[in-house]
Formats: C-alpha cells, structure tokens, sequence
C-alpha cells in the first residue's frame, strides 16, 4: 500500500514489521475474544470484596492492541489523515528547498 501511495521508504522496514506483527497479536486477540463469545464486559471482585463490573481484559487488549495499530498506519501514511500530513510535510520541505535554492542563487 506504502508504495502505491508513494510513501514508502526503505527506512520505514522496523516500524512496517512492528505494525505487522502488531496486526497478527490483533488477529489472534480477535479470534480467542470470538471463541470466548465476544464478552465485552466481565465480573470482577477487587481486594475489599467488592464486585464491579468493568471492560473484559480480552476487550481491553483489543482496543489497545487498535489504537496502536491506527497510530502506527497514520505515522506510515496508511490513512487519510497519515497520507496528508506526510504530503504536507513533503511540501515544506520542497518549498524550503527551493527558497534554499533561490538565496543561493542571490549570493552568485
């Protein structure tokens, strides 16, 4: 996808691995969650003996496990917020250059 969007760099190789394996422990958290009847929230009993009810901890991995996934493909250009702030950031760059390249052309 990185190289159709023209974004991808073969520095980018670690963090495209890290989001890799972070989308198969999403893949393997999602299929135990299903087979656990997709429970969302549980039973727990804290140290006084109280009992609450709070997010299951399969859920809870879940969620975090996809909020770092979404950090990690914005950070890659993999969204549409990503594509666009790495666009923007191409720009600045070439238009820093090019001033670069008018004030030196002043000096000569």
């Amino acid at each position: 996808d990185m190289k159709a969007l023209n974004t991808y760099r073969n520095q980018f190789d670690a963090a495209i691995r890290t989001y890799a394996e972070m989308t198969v422990q999403l893949n393997i958290l999602t299929q135990r969650w299903v087979e656990e009847g997709c429970p969302i929230a549980e039973t727990y009993i804290n140290k006084t003996g109280a009992e609450t009810t709070r997010k299951s901890t399969l859920y809870a991995a879940i969620e975090s496990v996809r909020r770092d996934i979404r950090s990690r493909e914005d950070a890659l250009g993999l969204t549409p917020y990503g594509i666009k702030k790495i666009n923007d950031e191409m720009k600045k760059k070439e238009n820093h250059e090019g001033l670069g390249a008018l004030l030196d052309g002043i000096d000569k």
